[in-house]
C-alpha cells in the first residue's frame, strides 16, 4: 500500500513510557497535523516496545541498541525528547523519504 494511503505508525520510547515519551507524542501529533499527515502515535518503554508493528520509533541513544535488535522500523534518535526543533528536523525528512510528504 502506498504510504500516503495509510496513517504512519510511530512509537515513542523513554525509560518508563509515561514521561518524556508522552510529551514527545504530543509534539509528534502537532507536527503531523501541521504537515497534514494522518498518523497513530503510541508510547512505550524499551521492554514493551518489542514486537510492536510500527513504521518509526523515536527514542534516545541509550535505548537504541536494545530496540534495534527487535524491530525493522526506522529509528530516529533525539538528544532532547521534548525539543520540537530537533524533532521536526529529524522526523520530517524521514516522513518525506517514506513517501508521506512530497
Amino acid at each position: 500500500m502506498d504510504a500516503k494511503k495509510r496513517p504512519v505508525k510511530i512509537m515513542t520510547v523513554c525509560g518508563a513510557g509515561v514521561g518524556s515519551s508522552v510529551m514527545l507524542r504530543a509534539n509528534i501529533l502537532d507536527l503531523l497535523k501541521k504537515y497534514g499527515i494522518k498518523g497513530d502515535v503510541i508510547t512505550a518503554d524499551p521492554v514493551t516496545c518489542k514486537g510492536q508493528k510500527v513504521d518509526i520509533i523515536i527514542t534516545q541513544e541509550i535505548f537504541a541498541a536494545t530496540i534495534k535488535r527487535t524491530t525493522d522500523a526506522k529509528i530516529i534518535l533525539l538528544k532532547n525528547l521534548v525539543s520540537m526543533k530537533e524533532l521536526e528536523g529529524k522526523l520530517i525528512p524521514v516522513l518525506r523519504e517514506m513517501g508521506y510528504l512530497d
